[in-house]
């Protein structure tokens, strides 16, 4: 009797052992992805390897939320509210330089989209112009950020202009009530603006025109999440990557994937939007490397046109910012411009 009880007891150990491994190698990382603003075309990505199971194939469950501008998304990436947050690179590295621990995992816009909108008839033809003038835009907000380094690099003082605190969604209307003279926005945000406004009313300044060209969105999170969570972090860019393929070859589609998650998305608006995102894709350098990668030199020139305008006293290494570990190798699906 002991024995055949021994025997049952050693026969329901084992179940049990190896019921605890299926549980184990079945279990779903819950992770949450901190979008760098409201709902636009660019995120559709993330709801495509929703909607395409691909996530889920990594084993992982993504609770996609909007963000206040990337200043307040890195803040909570940092603080360990999300684990992958989406931020502009020139906000990330004054944020490093102000102390917090996060690293890119993946480049997005290998272009910069910095720009400034305005009325025709705002007599503003150069950054110059901007003295004495009202500049719309979230405390958060990627531009604003890094507002100073146009500023200096155009030789005025970037104390000389009033910031208007304004929610992201706010921005056309403070400036069509010319409450505001500027508001700082994507050059891809041009659907909007020409719907808004009429193109005919409406210009835009871009940053890049004006001596600062640098790294802008990549998918972030932080150094203690790297060393903890390698294999998740992997997985994640993986399918989120794959979601970014897709969406490159087939933006109607994924506009229209992501309106099945987000009903109150204006679809054309949103893919007028994401094409123009899709310009700042096609580069050199990733036709060369792939999807997400990093380019050390931008990233090195990109770390000094920051500090220098930003008057940023650290030592930062490009290598602080970024690490290509994590791609997967995925290329570039569509032509270089």
């Amino acid at each position: 009797m002991k024995k055949q009880m021994g025997k049952l007891m050693g026969e329901l150990g084992l179940i049990l052992f190896f019921l605890a491994l299926v549980n184990t190698a079945g279990a779903v990382d819950k992770v949450t992805l901190n979008l760098n603003w409201f709902y636009v075309g660019d995120h559709s990505p993330y709801f495509v390897a929703t909607d395409k199971g691909w996530y889920k194939e990594e084993n992982l469950e993504v609770n996609i939320i909007p963000g206040k501008g990337s200043a307040d998304v890195a803040k909570k990436i940092d603080v360990g509210s999300a684990e992958f947050g989406i931020v502009d690179t020139g906000v990330g590295i004054v944020a490093r330089a102000q102390g917090a621990k996060i690293k890119n995992v993946a480049m997005l816009f290998d272009k910069s989209p910095y720009c400034m909108w305005m009325w025709k008839d705002s007599g503003i033809n150069s950054p110059k112009d901007l003295v004495g003038k009202k500049i719309g835009a979230p405390p958060g907000d990627a531009q604003r950020t890094i507002f100073p380094a146009l500023a200096i690099a155009n030789g005025f003082d970037p104390a000389k202009v009033t910031f208007v605190n304004i929610a992201p969604e706010a921005k056309q209307s403070a400036l069509a009530a010319r409450q505001v003279d500027v508001v700082f926005d994507f050059y891809s945000g041009a659907p909007f603006y020409y719907k808004a406004f009429g193109q005919e009313k409406i210009k835009f300044m871009m940053f890049a025109d004006w001596g600062v060209d640098v790294y802008s969105n990549a998918i972030v999170t932080t150094e203690k999440y790297i060393k903890e969570n390698p294999d998740i972090i992997r997985r994640f860019v993986k399918a989120s990557l794959r979601g970014w393929e897709f969406t490159l070859k087939n933006p109607e589609e994924a506009i229209n994937i992501m309106a099945k998650y987000r009903t109150e998305i204006d679809k054309p608006l949103m893919l007028a939007n994401l094409k123009l995102i899709i310009d700042l894709f096609r580069t050199e350098r990733y036709k060369k490397n792939g999807l997400g990668w990093v380019d050390d030199k931008k990233m090195a020139d990109s770390i000094k046109i920051i500090s220098k305008y930003r008057d940023l006293k650290v030592d930062m290494k490009s290598t602080d910012m970024y690490t290509n570990d994590f791609l997967p190798k995925i290329p570039l699906p569509i032509d270089v411009k």
